[in-house]
């Protein structure tokens, strides 16, 4: 099978929301791909994620809500799809703080592809009031410093521009004992920019840029020409 867009964005959505598993027991031999997102993304798993898996594998794939865990999660065995996997670098088990993204796909000029995919699960557009008119700013966490760097490397390639940090620890137990790294890049410009030179495909990411740019123009346009003191009346007609 040759390495494609396809396969591309298929890892990067692995690399956020997936993984890859054998059970222990040998008489429960299988090869386990799994998938798994919040409520929210069940638009994405109906327009993207179960059709790029259907063609794949060139057979019905369909996910399965989990109420009792609040989310949604696709979970099939592919002997051939599990190994062509792996044998792209991608770790059976935990991914992981040391999972990257292997250099093929930046050589065969598939990185964005597979940007796409990980930023579509691991990824958030955040609104934030910078001081009183709401600002974009995207972000992406993970445990892995390599592959935030490499992910932020390309954006900035692309022509963003944005800071990575370490996040701080609160008081120190098992459940947060990895560190954790993101990156931030801020502003209506670099949004834009992602929207143009990545773009989005989770249509929760593309809802949450569409509104927010309809959100813009109505702020500039409410408050062209209104004092200062007089603009806090006009916010409250403003909404998102």
């Amino acid at each position: 099978m040759r390495l494609n867009k396809k396969w591309a964005l298929l890892y990067g959505i692995l690399l956020g929301d997936g993984c890859l598993s054998r059970p222990s027991n040998k008489r429960k031999a299988g090869r386990f791909i799994s998938i798994t997102g919040g409520f929210d993304d069940k638009p994405f798993y109906n327009s993207v994620v179960v059709p790029l898996i259907s063609s794949l594998r060139n057979k019905e794939t369909k996910f399965r809500e989990r109420f009792k865990y609040g989310k949604i999660e696709i979970n099939f065995t592919d002997k051939i799809l599990f190994e062509k996997l792996h044998s792209l670098g991608f770790p059976i088990g935990k991914k992981g703080k040391n999972i990257k993204i292997p250099n093929f796909f930046h050589n065969l000029d598939l990185l964005k592809y597979l940007v796409q995919g990980y930023f579509a699960t691991d990824g958030s557009v955040v609104l934030t009031k910078n001081p009183n008119k709401l600002y974009p700013r995207l972000e992406i966490h993970g445990i892995s410093f390599e592959l935030i760097m490499q992910v932020k490397d390309y954006l900035e390639k692309s022509g963003l521009k944005g800071n990575f940090y370490k996040n701080k620890r609160k008081k120190k137990t098992w459940k947060n004992a990895q560190n954790q790294y993101r990156f931030q890049f801020n502003g209506v410009k670099n949004l834009k920019l992602f929207k143009n030179e990545v773009g989005f495909v989770n249509p929760k990411h593309l809802e949450k840029f569409s509104k927010f740019l309809r959100y813009s123009k109505l702020y500039d346009d409410k408050m062209k020409g209104v004092p200062t003191k007089q603009q806090r009346f006009f916010r409250e007609e403003i909404k998102m």
